[in-house]
């Protein structure tokens, strides 16, 4: 006689073949990861990108106001600058007395000096006679006196009285005084080597740069 099998009893066979194994994660999940690390990674690089460029054109950003406000402040700065140095000045002032026309007549006696950006002249010291040597515009300036004397005469006496007595018709003398000498001045000579660097001070121009007065009365 067979025997029978339990009812609902699987056969060996199958047991051994499923067992209790659990069955496996489909493929896709892992692609899902991939695909959003590799998103989150692109997302990253475009932020930082994105700060990078915003953080250049901040920097490059000019501001109209602050920039006018650098530029008016470095013009006083400067201003200041040309106030407050002091530059080469001639041994004496150069005295004068012009008859001013009108009527009824008047005179003016004033003194006038002359400064220019100069250096120590070679050799320093004092020239012959006493007084500071003079530097090589100095001594320019000194070759053409009777030219300057002419030009400074012919200035003030063509001046009104009603203009000498304003501090306007001053400073326009003492431009009219500087421009003039000037165009009669060389150029400075610049020296290279050694000797040029080592010059303290402005370099010089050989140019005046202001006429100053040390005495004006007008009668």
């Amino acid at each position: 006689m067979s025997e029978e099998k339990p009812k609902g009893e699987a056969p060996a066979d199958k047991k051994a073949e499923g067992g209790n194994a659990k069955p496996a994660k489909a493929p896709m999940n892992k692609k899902m990861i991939i695909i959003a690390a590799v998103v989150l990674a692109d997302l990253g690089i475009m932020a930082g990108l994105g700060m990078f460029i915003v953080g250049k054109l901040k920097g490059k950003t000019v501001d109209p106001v602050a920039e006018a406000q650098k530029e008016q402040e470095a013009a006083e700065k400067e201003k200041k600058h040309e106030l407050t140095k002091i530059g080469t000045v001639l041994p004496k002032p150069l005295p004068f007395t012009v008859n001013i026309p009108g009527t009824p007549p008047h005179y003016l006696k004033c003194s006038i000096q002359l400064e220019w950006d100069g250096v120590e002249a070679p050799g320093g010291g004092e020239k012959e006679g006493g007084g500071a040597a003079l530097d090589e515009t100095g001594k320019e300036i000194t070759k053409r006196m009777p030219k300057i004397t002419d030009i400074i005469i012919n200035i003030l006496s063509s001046q009104s009285y009603d203009e000498l007595l304003k501090p306007s018709g001053k400073q326009k003398m003492k431009e009219a005084i500087v421009t003039e000498i000037n165009a009669i001045l060389p150029d400075a000579h610049h020296e290279e080597g050694e000797k040029k660097k080592k010059e303290a001070g402005p370099e010089p121009t050989g140019k005046l740069r202001n006429a100053f007065f040390t005495e004006f009365i007008v009668q």
